[in-house]
Parts: C-alpha cells; sequence; structure tokens
C-alpha cells in the first residue's frame, strides 16, 4: 500500500482539526482542478485550490510542519506529520495527480521555451532554495560576448517553478477527500 506523509505547523488548521478524525478536504474542493491551479498551487502557495499535497517523503513533511506553522514547535506544542495509506485503486471520488506527469502533457514545444531558463546551472539551486539560496535567482545571466545591454536575473517561468518544487517536495496531488480511514497515524516533531 502505498505511503504518503503531510506536514502541519503549530496553529494551522490540520493542527487543531485532526485528519485521523475528519480526512482530509481541500480549502475549496468544488473548485475546478486545472493545470493553471496545479501551477498555482505549487509555485505560488495558493491554498485557494481543489488540490491536497501530499509527500512521498517523511523527511519533506516534518521539514514543512516545523518550518510552515504560526509558531515554532516545542515539546508541550509539537508540529504534526500525518501518515497516509491510500489503497490502489485510491477510494471513491479521489485521485493523486502527479504534478511532473500533469504540466508535462500541456507544456509547448521546444520552441516556445516555457521551462527552460537562461542562467547558469546553480540558477537551479535559487528555485529550489529561495531564500537560502537567494543569491543564485538574482544572478545577471551570462550574456555572449559582446556582453551588453541591461543586466537582469535569468527567466524563470511558473512552469520551472513547479517542475523543480515537485520534485524538491517528491509531491502528490489529492483531488478529492482523503477519507480519515487513509490517514492512518500523527508524529509529534519539534
Amino acid at each position: 500500500m502505498p505511503v504518503f506523509y503531510r506536514g502541519a505547523g503549530v496553529g494551522t488548521y490540520w493542527y487543531t482539526n485532526d485528519a485521523r478524525i475528519s480526512g482530509f478536504t481541500a480549502q475549496f474542493p468544488g473548485m475546478v482542478a486545472s493545470v493553471n491551479v496545479l501551477m498555482h498551487h505549487i509555485a505560488r502557495g495558493t491554498i485557494a485550490s481543489p488540490l491536497i499535497s501530499l509527500t512521498r517523503s517523511y523527511g519533506v513533511a516534518e521539514d514543512y510542519a516545523k518550518n510552515a506553522g504560526r509558531r515554532r514547535p516545542t515539546a508541550h506544542s509539537p508540529a504534526y506529520v500525518y501518515r497516509i495509506e491510500i489503497d490502489d485503486p485510491p477510494p471513491a471520488n479521489l485521485s493523486l495527480w502527479d504534478p511532473i506527469k500533469q504540466l508535462a502533457t500541456h507544456l509547448p514545444a521546444p520552441l516556445a521555451a516555457a521551462y527552460q531558463h537562461d542562467g547558469q546551472p546553480n540558477f537551479l539551486l535559487g528555485v529550489v532554495d529561495p531564500l537560502g539560496m537567494k543569491p543564485y535567482l538574482s544572478a545577471p545571466y551570462v550574456q555572449p560576448p559582446p556582453a551588453g545591454g541591461t543586466p537582469r536575473p535569468p527567466t524563470l517561468t511558473i512552469e520551472l517553478e513547479t517542475l523543480v518544487r515537485a520534485l524538491r517536495d517528491a509531491e502528490i496531488l489529492a483531488v478529492g477527500a482523503v477519507p480519515a480511514a487513509c490517514v492512518t497515524f500523527r508524529y509529534d516533531g519539534y
């Protein structure tokens, strides 16, 4: 049975509402799930969506739980990581999307260059960690000689951000409700 995880930071909705009792639902379950919604959900952190982020990585879920809450976790108020087990096929009214596969089918032909960047190889480090590796995001792109023009950072599209962050977070998206029966455990972390 495939295992997924979801982090809940201190003070967040899934911190105060135990998913082992209620299951997971999206903030806007009636909204239509689309690739555009998927990109904004992953790359921009838009929670106004019909999607529920899950991860295959306990480490990613734990990092999210520890760093995405309203307060830092402590021994008295630990962050939570939920363990989710979903049968194949999934329960009725639940589908799982691999964001890489969903987005790949909508990417344009190579001449459009929707997800390629014009930065140096370490530019992707900035996309993976925009706070810790910010200098790589803003370093001027290298121009062929004779260099000229106005310096600017490399091109970063929402498609590239989505692809990189989905891979970074080992992300799988749930469309529909994740039943409480699938939420098998909640770990404490601080």
